[in-house]
């Protein structure tokens, strides 16, 4: 940040560059995190030591604390920003416009010899700093983001004023009055992510649009325009009101989750005195056993239904194809394997039946007890030759995944084998000693990402999300079955050694377990989900998705979407693109925003 500074511009330039360095680093920090959580979750999945598993979790959760801390301080910059273009700016251009410099020695103190033309700056300062004090001259005219010269306006259209405000990961909110023919409306742009802020147009722009870089070589950007809802001034000036009631709700459907919580714990501790019962010294271990079978069993269902959300975007052709490969894959079981199904499932892993065994019985070493050999083998068995991070798939698996990503088989192996070479690092230095893409290789992995045929989306960003949703969902559901498959078996063992109990014993076991199952179904139907939602018409047409999302440990979440207007009967919150995610502050930062635009605020943020 430049501590030169003297003029009103410059200091909201330095400002600017405060603001975007820390965006930048939130940015890097948060994909660090990322990669982290990611890596301990395969771990974990490996049976790698628990301590080592811990120790992963624990540098996410910090790098999250740090990210989580940069994107504060972001907003107090952004809050600083704003504060100083409410009162100091404001005087500082007044000092401006008389001709002398805010910091200068002549205008703070005075010389006498060289002393500034006083009556006419004195003048010009009063007036800026009555105005100031009564919230003036700032909710009118303020193009807080420059973007008047860029955006996508109609006959007759001018641009009144814009803001911003940041969400949880960085990406932004932009937003542009707009005052036309047809009166003022609010362009708001959510999630608009910091290297696409330059390209927004507004909600009237193309989705995409060729420009000359700084090389003079022309490429395709993304306006935001598909992002983007265009709000009647009067829709805009009550989205504070709309955001409030939802926060109400949600916080009361927090405390409801809150009392289900309790009330799982309470049946729980029931049901493991009676389990001791018919399991004596080892009623943990049967719950455990009954909860891990639940859970393998729910998460492979939400697998498919990811993936099948993609599938059915295939043309019918594609489709029929894609589904007569998944009759063969099923025939060896949907979400777990048969236990007397081991050729079908040993054709479905591209192996021959010993091969399929050998297979099993390496994946059921724990990670830390094979040798590296075993390792190797285990890779070449289960992982194509890959490893669990980069597996390659089995064939069918593989010419399925071709029909979605709109690649011959061969393309899409092409791909497998390019994902496998670790990204080049944007700091040369991370380069330096391993192989790394080179540029070519990169273009070409680009290039197969872009295939034109296959499942796509309504914009670019949005194929990406279905194809890189549908291969990793197909990649962990195909490794699960194993798991689902052990824990089944492990638990029909469990039973089979159960001890007999009275039928009054049996009874209030049934019913405390018939409770529990009650509970946890509650449990799974609030945890992740939307416990509030509003949507408000868009003038460009579409929706303004506004949810508040339960999180699974408590507390609640706020995301806001555009809902395009030729969406889908299975369109939710985040399907198509990763929507503008926030906190209960934030979301009133953004309604708050947004009421000011349409002019019945004070000031739009910086």
């Amino acid at each position: 940040m430049n501590l030169e500074v003297a003029g009103p511009d410059e200091i909201r330039a330095a400002f600017g560059q405060a603001v975007t360095a820390a965006a930048d680093w939130a940015d890097e920090v948060a994909g660090v995190a990322g990669v982290l959580a990611e890596a301990a979750d395969w771990y974990e999945g490996l049976q790698m030591a628990a301590s080592t598993i811990r120790y992963l979790h624990s540098a996410a959760h910090r790098f999250s604390a740090a990210q989580t801390a940069l994107t504060t301080a972001q907003e107090q910059l952004l809050a600083a920003l704003t504060d100083f273009s409410t009162h100091d700016g404001q005087v500082a251009e007044a000092v401006a416009d008389a001709g002398y410099n805010l910091a200068s020695a002549h205008v703070l103190v005075g010389d006498g010899a060289g002393r500034p033309a006083l009556d006419l700056v004195e003048e010009r300062l009063m007036t800026a700093t009555r105005a100031a004090q009564r919230g003036e001259g700032t909710k009118e005219g303020k193009d807080r983001l420059r973007v008047s010269g860029q955006m996508a306006l109609r006959p007759g259209e001018r641009v009144a004023g814009s803001g911003s405000v940041a969400d949880i990961s960085g990406a932004l909110a932009l937003a542009a009055a707009v005052d036309g023919p047809e009166g003022r409306q609010v362009h708001l742009g959510l999630p608009i992510y910091p290297e696409d802020k330059p390209s927004w147009r507004g909600g009237h722009a193309p989705s995409r649009e060729v420009v000359v870089n700084e090389d003079g070589e022309e490429c395709a950007v993304d306006t935001g325009a598909d992002a983007t809802v265009v709000l009647a001034a009067a829709d805009a000036a009550r989205l504070p009101e709309v955001v409030e009631d939802i926060i109400a709700r949600a916080v009361k459907a927090d405390r409801r989750f809150q009392q289900v919580v309790k009330d799982y714990e309470r049946l729980h501790a029931a049901r493991t005195l009676l389990e001791g019962a018919r399991h004596p010294g080892r009623a943990q271990e049967a719950i455990g056993l009954d909860e891990r079978v639940r859970q393998e069993a729910r998460t492979q269902q939400q697998r498919r239904y990811h993936i099948e959300r993609a599938v059915e975007r295939l043309n019918p052709a594609d489709r029929a194809v894609y589904d007569e490969r998944q009759r063969r894959i099923d025939a060896s079981g949907r979400d777990a394997w048969h236990p007397d199904a081991d050729a079908e499932a040993a054709e479905v892993c591209g192996l021959t039946v010993d091969e399929y065994h050998e297979m099993r019985d390496l994946d059921r070493i724990p990670y830390q007890q094979r040798t590296a050999a075993q390792s190797a083998r285990l890779d070449q068995l289960k992982h194509g030759g890959g490893t669990a991070l980069h597996p390659g798939l089995p064939p069918l698996l593989a010419e399925q995944a071709a029909l979605v990503c709109g690649l011959t088989l061969a393309e899409y192996r092409e791909m497998e084998a390019l994902e496998r070479i670790p990204k080049r690092s944007k700091v040369e230095h991370y380069n330096r000693g391993r192989r790394v893409r080179t540029h070519a290789e990169q273009a070409r992995l680009d290039e197969l990402d872009a295939a034109p045929g296959g499942v796509t989306g309504a914009t670019p960003r949005a194929t990406d999300k279905l194809r890189g949703e549908y291969l990793s969902m197909l990649r962990a559901h195909h490794a699960s079955k194993a798991k689902l498959a052990d824990a089944k078996a492990a638990q029909a063992a469990m039973d089979a050694t159960a001890r007999p109990l009275d039928q009054t014993t049996v009874a209030e076991l049934d019913r405390v377990t018939a409770e529990l199952g009650v509970v946890s179904v509650r449990h799974d139907e609030m945890a992740g989900w939307a416990s509030a939602s509003a949507e408000i018409p868009a003038r460009n047409g579409g929706t303004l998705v506004v949810e508040a999302l339960q999180e699974e440990d408590g507390g609640v979440s706020y995301r806001v979407d555009r809902q395009p207007a030729d969406a889908d009967e299975d369109w939710s919150v985040g399907s198509a693109t990763d929507p503008f995610t926030t906190t209960a502050g934030g979301l009133r930062k953004v309604a708050k925003l947004a009421r000011e635009l349409a002019g019945a605020g004070e000031s739009p943020g910086a």
